[in-house]
């Protein structure tokens, strides 16, 4: 018995040690850059391609087939300039071009033929061309300045320069430089630009945002969030807008289907354009957006969506136009909910705290860490010391920018009097003569957006809640706004400017020259004249520690690479990037596991809870007859619709293709877990998961549900 017990014992140590040998690995946190693809061993981690058919600069690869559509991804699907993109990244295109009578949005729209193709006025394609490192030239331009709130400007100036020199050089290309790692990396990308881009195929809106805003940032997801639109150039290959004897762009490459799609545990990367991250960032920073940005901004939004909510729901043309706007303040207010309670649940701010300790310990044990690094860390801390004494001060100001049409008018107004006064080369680009049409153009859309009850609720919501906060309730105007009893009163006074009330009083006063800031006694330009005077004064102090970060943090990151005896990948802002990982589920709480692949089945069942998850009703039907064709997944016996993975992904992967081993495509990434929000501070393989919707529900709705034989035929499915 005991010997039976014993080779039992060996049996199970054989098992468990062969099954673990089977778990896929954990992938490396990073959005690597093109120059790091190849030194991330890929095919050790699972890919069965080589390296080079995803990124070779001496011959046509993967990342060719990639695009930056909007502040999305988009990739080429077919020889014929196809693009897939998500539901959402196209929105607004469908917005702009929907009707109450023809409402694309809700009805979805798909074109049978070229013909039939609708043309997207302002929506671009970018597909970058090249890169070039160009921190040596930027860098000498910073170091030669003595006064360290000049360093900003003058990294500024050297970067518009690099731009303009090698737009001057070649004009079929849109420069870019971008700073990998601050006050270290500047990287001059160049790009073409694809500018006539058309509608092909967009599911309903019951589809593409399935579950709305209660599923946003949620899994499991059950959304359909997948477009399909075409780039044309002209005959002869040039990226000119939109014309009708233009012809479908031909890709240097472009991703084929697999349509068999993906299983749990098998390895996926993707390739994409990811916003902005901030995980090189020191404790002080998290803080930082913490207290102030993250909870500002969040609330205000919030606020913002309830206010122009309530406003459509007896006004369908408004709810129809205001559709993009809520939308996206809808998906930045719950990300920014989701990364306060990241931060909060993994203590982020103190790991990263005991972090720079332990950094610290390490630079005094070493007479030369001392002496180059010693104070860094201290000095940061005194920089963003006096951020916090700022708090917020910035982000009213730019809410006010953003979201009060009568305040753009009445700020364009003392801006343009104060640049007037400088000689051309001085002022700001917006106000060289070249741009002047512009300005009238922009002050002919802000008359015409302007609603004056809606602006005053928007301006009184900012500039009431401003003069509460500690950093700001002591300046002016918001000190004498504090001593106001009537609100009302003061804000319809305000708002009863001669200067502001139309078009033909505004903009004679504002091009004559004659006309001097000091002799304007509106009360609603004095006011915001106050404003300005206050946001300038921030922004030299921006400007400062913005110059001493720029030093601080190439030393800091410096110290952390002989800390940790190795280099990292640079934070993402908006460049190609590759990540990869595995189809896998994971535990968000206690006594909950999210498995990997969600169902049809869970799109019906959700249905029944109405609001948000509202069905395409002939879903329901084909659903109902069994008809899924070749689409089900073998294992879960259903229509696959999202799945997740451990990639590390931030916004603008949005619309990134999914890629199995081989690098065909197995869907497209829409989303993050609420979880995993706060990805762009700290990425986890135990909570950070991506969500993708599943190609075989692309192609099952494409092909059972609205009967795009075409669509499919050129994906080479049938």
């Amino acid at each position: 018995m005991k010997k039976n017990n014993g080779l039992l014992k060996i049996v199970i140590l054989f098992f468990v040690t062969f099954s673990l040998g089977l778990l896929p690995p954990k992938p490396d946190e990073g959005m690597f850059p093109l120059s790091d693809i190849h030194k991330i061993n890929l095919n050790e981690k699972g890919l069965k391609i080589s390296v080079d058919e995803i990124y070779n600069p001496n011959a046509p690869s993967m990342v060719d087939a990639l695009v930056r559509i909007g502040g999305c991804t988009g990739s080429f699907v077919s020889d014929e300039g196809l693009i897939i993109t998500n539901h959402h990244c196209v929105f607004g295109a469908v917005q702009r071009v929907s009707t109450l009578e023809q409402n694309y949005l809700e009805t979805g729209f798909y074109a049978p033929s070229k013909e039939k193709e609708i043309p997207v006025e302002g929506l671009t394609a970018r597909i970058t061309v090249s890169y070039e490192d160009v921190s040596k030239e930027v860098l000498e331009a910073a170091n030669q300045v003595q006064d360290v709130s000049e360093r900003s400007k003058a990294i500024s100036k050297k970067i518009s320069e690099i731009v303009n020199r090698e737009q001057a050089k070649d004009s079929t290309i849109t420069a870019e430089v971008s700073e990998m790692f601050v006050g270290e990396q500047y990287v001059l990308f160049r790009y073409k630009v694809l500018r006539d881009i058309r509608l092909v195929y967009v599911p309903p809106r019951t589809v593409g945002e399935f579950g709305g805003e209660s599923d946003n940032w949620i899994y499991p997801r059950h959304t359909g969030d997948f477009s399909f639109v075409r780039a044309y150039v002209s005959k002869d290959g040039k990226a000119i807008p939109y014309n009708e004897k233009n012809v479908p762009y031909r890709p240097r490459k472009f991703i084929r289907v697999n349509k068999n799609g993906i299983d749990d545990g098998d390895f996926v990367f993707l390739l994409g354009y990811p916003g902005r991250t901030f995980k090189h960032f020191p404790s002080y920073f998290v803080e930082y957006h913490y207290n102030y940005q993250l909870p500002y901004i969040q609330e205000l939004y919030s606020w913002l969506i309830n206010y122009y909510t309530k406003l459509g729901e007896n006004d369908p043309e408004f709810a129809l136009e205001i559709s993009s706007t809520i939308k996206g303040l809808a998906n930045t207010e719950k990300n920014y909910r989701g990364k306060i309670q990241g931060i909060r649940n993994l203590n982020l701010i103190d790991k990263k705290r005991n972090e720079e300790r332990e950094l610290q310990k390490f630079i005094d044990s070493n007479p030369e860490l001392r002496d180059k690094y010693g104070n860094v860390i201290k000095e940061l801390e005194e920089v963003y010391q006096d951020a916090f004494k700022s708090g917020r001060s910035l982000f009213v100001l730019n809410a006010l920018r953003m979201f009060s049409e009568q305040f753009k008018l009445a700020n364009l107004f003392i801006d343009y009097k104060i640049e007037m006064n400088k000689p051309e080369a001085e002022r700001k680009a917006d106000y060289k003569e070249a741009n002047k049409n512009k300005i009238i153009n922009d002050i002919n859309d802000w008359f015409a957006e302007r609603d004056l009850e809606i602006d005053k609720e928007i301006f009184s919501k900012i500039i009431f809640d401003a003069a509460k906060f500690d950093e700001l309730k002591n300046l002016e105007p918001f000190k004498s706004i504090n001593q106001i009893k009537d609100k009302k009163q003061f804000i319809e006074e305000l708002y009863s400017s001669e200067l502001l009330k139309n078009q033909e009083s505004f903009t004679p006063k504002l091009l004559d020259d004659n006309v001097k800031i000091e002799d304007i006694k509106d009360p609603f330009i004095r006011f915001v004249k106050q404003l300005y005077d206050l946001r300038n004064d921030e922004l030299k102090k921006q400007q400062i520690r913005d110059g001493k970060v720029n030093i601080l943090m190439a030393n800091f990151n410096e110290a952390k690479r002989r800390w940790l005896n190795k280099s990292f990948v640079p934070d993402a802002n908006s460049t190609l990037r590759l990540t990869y990982g595995y189809v896998k589920g994971y535990s968000p709480r206690d006594a909950v596991y999210y498995s990997p692949i969600s169902s049809l089945k869970g799109m019906i069942e959700k249905s029944y809870w109405g609001t948000d998850y509202r069905i395409y009703e002939k879903i329901k039907e084909i659903y109902q007859r069994g008809d899924l064709g070749e689409y089900v997944h073998p294992k879960i016996k259903d229509l696959p619709v999202a799945f997740i993975y451990n990639t590390d992904t931030s916004g603008g992967n949005s619309g990134s293709p999914i890629l199995d081993a081989y690098g065909r495509l197995v869907g497209v990434n829409f989303d993050r877990s609420f979880e995993a929000t706060i990805n762009d501070y700290a990425w986890s393989d135990s909570y950070s998961r991506s969500i993708g919707v599943d190609i075989r529900f692309i192609l099952w709705f494409a092909d059972k549900v609205t009967g795009a034989k075409e669509l499919l035929k050129e994906l080479n499915v049938n």
